[in-house]
């Protein structure tokens, strides 16, 4: 992430909320750029973090500038915990914001991206995909905050 600003000095440290700080050697007196530290793993789901720059001058006022963190998300439960290529399941858990993947992994260890539909942050709708061999399999779920566990599922 690149912030701009003036009095941009050595010794500058980019303060992210209750995350923490990241030192930094800015390049020109009015950038810095900077890699946002990691998941803290904070309580919720999405956590919304102010950024500060802090030099020898002092630390400035939070602004407009925030960073936002997502835990993995959490599958619980699958219902129901078999199917055929074509049918409807439901995924529950913790952590479906902005969830981009739905995989099934089969029996040989192949993949295949399913089709879903999000009802929650805890709920969405899978079609089992087809293309996978019968068996015990798992399913994954992936967001901007990474990858859930691997739940079991039977593909019949």
């Amino acid at each position: 992430m690149t912030l701009f600003g003036t009095n941009f000095l050595a010794g500058t440290q980019v303060g992210v909320g209750s995350v923490g700080n990241v030192a930094v050697t800015p390049t020109q007196p009015s950038q810095v750029t900077f890699t946002a530290p990691a998941n803290p793993g904070q309580v919720g789901t999405v956590s919304t973090q102010p950024v500060t720059i802090t030099t020898a001058g002092g630390t400035s006022a939070s602004g407009t500038t925030l960073i936002d963190y997502y835990l993995a998300p959490a599958i619980t439960s699958v219902v129901p915990a078999t199917g055929t290529a074509g049918d409807q399941i439901t995924i529950n858990g913790t952590g479906f914001v902005n969830v981009d993947t739905v995989t099934f992994t089969d029996s040989a260890a192949a993949t295949a991206t399913a089709v879903f539909t999000p009802i929650s942050a805890t709920q969405l709708v899978a079609t089992v995909p087809g293309g996978l061999a019968t068996g015990a399999g798992t399913i994954t779920i992936h967001t901007c905050g990474g990858n859930s566990n691997a739940q079991v599922f039977t593909i019949t």
